[in-house]
């Protein structure tokens, strides 16, 4: 997995940089605070073939004295022999011996960095050879002196200092970036789930609307029960059009389905979603009180001779007799023969009282249609008779 160069350990990070730096050394080991596992830890880098560099593991005991010891007193930057780390063999060698060779001896450089976590140094321990060689330069057999040491302890104390703060900069930087940016997704979770909460409240408010509508118009409408399904109801949820056009819709809805069903025993009628139109505004039109009374008892019938008399129409501009079967078939949704005499049987007494108040309305009807005019002349024989 990707990852950016400064991020993790620093002190780790800081060990990967000895090829680059120092060519030539031994080895470098870390001894480190692990944040993560709240343990005291040491790490050793070697450079192998071609300068990779190999990082393991070093068996440490945490407890050992001599760990804090060496955390504690390395500030900045201080150089040890082998006999002074820890985790080193211990050679065995005569004090006068060490008293002559102990400057020599001290090739290893330690540089301390302060950790946040237990408030102690975390330790880089550079293995110099004993000569120049650790740096590349012809002149190799020359021993590092302690001005050498001096020099050398301060460039890398600064460089890897540097770095280690370069590295914390940047991790702080991107840490604060990466909450700034967590915080901005939350925020947009939730925004989403706000407007989606948002919009279930608003379709369920206009399917109540909508149920409100459907009441009222149907109180207008003798003996019918309108009501709508729930696949009607999941489609008025996302509607997306003007409020005010929605009674319209509800309107037509109804006016459709009382005339595909004006012959039906059922006083419930269902409006489905396949009725409700939304690609077409449909302002709501406001009856007024008596034609809403009207509309009210002879709902049905009118709306059956509308049918009849469009249907009628239609079949004498194709040079058609005015049948009930041709009537019939020229209707949106075919009505049978048998069914229109039904209707006829069933409307009889609407059908004459709306022909006697409405005498400019359903001419065609009158005039050629042989079930309305059987109606009309019914009705004559029976003034006839009671005169």
């Amino acid at each position: 997995m990707s990852n950016f160069s400064f991020t993790g350990n620093h002190i780790i990070k800081a060990i990967k940089l000895s090829s680059s730096l120092l060519p030539g050394i031994e080895k470098i080991v870390s001894i480190y605070f692990c944040s993560e596992t709240l343990q005291l830890k040491a790490k050793s880098c070697k450079n192998v073939i071609d300068s990779e560099k190999i990082i393991e593991d070093i068996s440490i005991d945490e407890h050992d004295p001599a760990f804090d010891k060496i955390r504690k007193s390395v500030s900045y930057f201080d150089w040890f022999s082998k006999d002074d780390i820890p985790f080193e063999e211990q050679s065995k060698k005569k004090q006068s011996q060490m008293d002559v060779f102990q400057e020599l001896e001290k090739v290893i450089l330690a540089l301390g960095f302060y950790n946040e976590e237990d408030k102690k140094n975390d330790i880089l321990l550079f293995y110099f050879n004993k000569d120049l060689s650790n740096f590349g330069v012809s002149d190799s057999d020359k021993s590092l002196t302690s001005d050498h040491k001096k020099i050398i302890g301060v460039l890398l104390y600064n460089a890897y200092k540097t770095f280690i703060e370069f590295t914390k900069t940047n991790t702080t930087a991107l840490s604060a970036y990466n909450e700034n940016t967590k915080t901005l997704i939350k925020k947009l979770s939730q925004t989403k789930e706000e407007l989606e909460k948002s919009k279930i409240n608003y379709g369920q408010s206009l399917a109540d609307l909508c149920n409100l509508y459907i009441k009222e118009l149907s109180e207008n409408h003798h003996n019918l029960n309108f009501i709508l399904t729930d696949d009607a109801l999941l489609k008025i949820k996302t509607y997306k059009g003007n409020i005010t056009d929605l009674k319209g819709i509800i309107h037509k809805a109804i006016d459709y389905v009382s005339t595909l069903y004006f012959d039906s025993d059922s006083s419930d009628i269902y409006i489905t979603e396949d009725y409700l139109n939304f690609d077409i505004h449909v302002p709501c039109k406001i009856s007024k009180p008596q034609e809403v009374q009207l509309y009210d008892k002879y709902s049905k019938t009118i709306l059956l001779l509308d049918k009849l008399e469009t249907a009628a129409h239609d079949v004498m501009a194709k040079n058609m007799d005015i049948t009930s079967a041709n009537v019939g078939n020229a209707c949106n949704i075919p009505i049978t023969a048998p069914a229109i005499s039904d209707a006829m049987k069933k409307h009889r007494n609407k059908i004459i009282h709306l022909l006697n108040k409405h005498p400019e309305r359903w001419q065609l009807l009158r005039k050629e249609f042989r079930p309305v005019r059987n109606i009309l002349s019914s009705r004559s024989e029976i003034i006839e008779k009671s005169a």
